[in-house]
């Protein structure tokens, strides 16, 4: 039997993977000036440069720098989400606190490991553009996190929970950001008042105690 000839890609395909492989090259240019330079610094020009990439070509990729911000953050979304939203350890499901305190935890350390992005989410000169789509990402975390609670505990009905999730979220979010702006790092200090202000307002919202919700007969929990 005549073995079939592998078609050579065509002329789309071709500009296709070549358009592919430039936006990279922009991302990872971006990134790697981003872990030496301020958000402030950063200029178009100097990624296109740094990608070896003209300016009048980039702009058929990535238009502007938004663009590439906009990019970073979502590439590292899924990243984030599943970093934080990974089965919790036993020893600390007594307490919707210690959930808590946990995802606060992780976020902290994905942050550490990945400083271009903690810059671009929370570094304090992030433009109100993209820090309006990082808030997009924070809502859906923040419904992430309710229904992680209500899975473990018995929350009460109250009015609007996604709504204080997503407070809770941002309380966290601007804790955070404030480490950055003043000392160019999260530190420990920071952590705690992170954990100590949403902990505090979620108490306000359903209390200092919820009912670990039993697992369903012949089902063990992980």
């Amino acid at each position: 039997m005549a073995t079939k000839r592998k078609r050579p890609p065509s002329i789309t395909q071709y500009t296709q993977r070549r358009g592919d492989h430039r936006r990279e090259r922009l991302l990872l240019a971006a990134s790697d000036l981003l872990e030496r330079l301020p958000l402030r610094e950063l200029t178009y020009t100097s990624v296109c440069k740094r990608a070896g990439i003209p300016v009048g070509s980039a702009h058929h990729f990535h238009p502007d720098l938004d663009s590439i911000f906009l990019a970073l953050l979502e590439k590292h979304r899924e990243a984030k989400d599943a970093a934080l939203f990974k089965p919790m350890p036993v020893r600390i499901r007594h307490s919707w606190q210690s959930v808590i305190a946990c995802l606060i935890d992780r976020a902290v350390r994905y942050h550490r490991a990945n400083p271009v992005i903690t810059k671009l989410a929370i570094g304090g000169d992030t433009p109100p553009n993209i820090k309006l789509l990082d808030r997009r990402a924070d809502r859906a975390r923040a419904g992430l996190s309710m229904h992680l609670l209500e899975q473990m505990f018995v929350v009460p009905a109250f009015a609007d929970k996604q709504r204080a999730a997503f407070l809770a979220t941002e309380i966290i979010d601007t804790a955070l950001t404030l480490s950055m702006i003043e000392t160019g790092r999260l530190t420990a200090a920071y952590v705690r008042l992170a954990k100590a202000a949403a902990i505090g307002f979620l108490t306000m919202q359903f209390g200092p105690e919820l009912p670990v919700r039993r697992a369903p007969a012949g089902r063990s929990r992980e």
